[in-house]
């Protein structure tokens, strides 16, 4: 403790799609805990999100070295003496992995919550001494998240979260989108890359897409895309006939999420950039077909959800499955519901 206040550590490394949907009950722990201290630990490539919140004291970053596995076990071990260094009195682990569970074990905290499992996963309950059981496993994961918090007694009241994003960012992109659009249409965003082929909606579609929408009259449609992605944008743009502008290269999170902010409508599978742009308040027209979207879709209005396949699919969906799932979710299903969810 600190003054009576407690020091309070959340857990959740990566990643950036899974940080965004932490924080909800980020927000609740807040309410509960006006006056404690709150950092949060978090991988690198995440930190974007975190960085600057006003309800978090102190952003832990681990930065993955590069190098040998003895180098990259250095790194997480100097980490976990950061973590046990600051004698937190709460920690919360909302990942559920060993390596989450480590540093759960590092901190010494008096209080260390965690998932029970199955939600709980390579044995990181080992380390909790308070396990939360969830009333069921099709709970979407921003739900589960708010279960934990419970356990300390901080309940949500909305699902209205802060990305902190800087004036000058807000006004760099602002001022970019002013000289590539000038009619005052709506901007729908498409964002065509995944990181897993199951959740790949066809590229074709992407295109064809892209043509309803421009040809529609109302709208413009700007491809976007992040690190190593840029040629899945172009690929998109080279089978569309009315060719779609490219997103600019935004160098961090907070430069996408002002994007996103420009947006009419986002419309992409389950991705980090989905997540975010719900998070910063952007209609989105989320695709599933590898995941289960009852788990993972965004649950902060306004949001469509387009899948295909059964109730309660196994986990992992087989790609095969998940490819025919996606392939069922036409075009026209697609701009159907980026109307809808932009006019309204």
């Amino acid at each position: 403790m600190l003054n009576g206040l407690p020091r309070i550590l959340i857990v959740r490394l990566s990643a950036i799609g899974d940080v965004v949907r932490v924080l909800p009950a980020l927000h609740a722990l807040r309410s509960r805990f006006p006056h404690a201290q709150i950092d949060w630990v978090v991988e690198e490539k995440s930190a974007g999100v975190l960085s600057g919140h006003p309800a978090l004291d102190q952003v832990l970053i681990f930065e993955r070295a590069k190098g040998s596995a003895l180098q990259r076990i250095r790194a997480f071990l100097q980490l976990c003496r950061l973590v046990r260094d600051t004698r937190y009195d709460i920690v919360l682990d909302f990942h559920g992995i060993l390596k989450s569970g480590w540093l759960v074990r590092a901190s010494r905290a008096k209080e260390r919550y965690g998932f029970a499992p199955p939600r709980a996963q390579e044995a990181s309950w080992w380390f909790t001494n308070r396990r939360v059981t969830l009333h069921s496993q099709q709970m979407n994961r921003i739900d589960e998240n708010l279960e934990l918090c419970k356990a300390l007694g901080a309940k949500s009241h909305d699902l209205d979260v802060a990305i902190a994003i800087d004036d000058e960012v807000l006004d760099e992109v602002e001022q970019h989108m002013e000289t590539v659009f000038m009619g005052g249409k709506r901007l729908a965003l498409l964002h065509a890359p995944v990181e897993r082929p199951e959740k790949q909606w066809p590229l074709e579609h992407f295109a064809a897409l892209a043509d309803m929408l421009l040809a529609d009259g109302r709208f413009e449609v700007m491809l976007t895309w992040g690190p190593g992605q840029l040629a899945v944008a172009e690929a998109v743009q080279e089978k569309s006939r009315r060719k779609p502008a490219l997103a600019p290269e935004t160098p961090d999170l907070k430069h996408f999420a002002a994007l996103a902010q420009c947006a009419s409508v986002f419309l992409g599978g389950d991705t980090g950039p989905m997540h975010i742009a719900s998070a910063v308040g952007v209609p989105v027209v989320a695709i599933f077909g590898g995941t289960d979207p009852a788990k993972h879709a965004p649950m902060r209005p306004p949001c469509e959800t387009l899948y295909a396949g059964p109730a309660n699919p196994p986990n992992p969906i087989p790609l095969k499955q998940a490819q025919e799932y996606l392939s069922r979710i036409t075009p026209e299903m697609a701009y159907d519901a980026c109307v809808r969810i932009a006019t309204k």
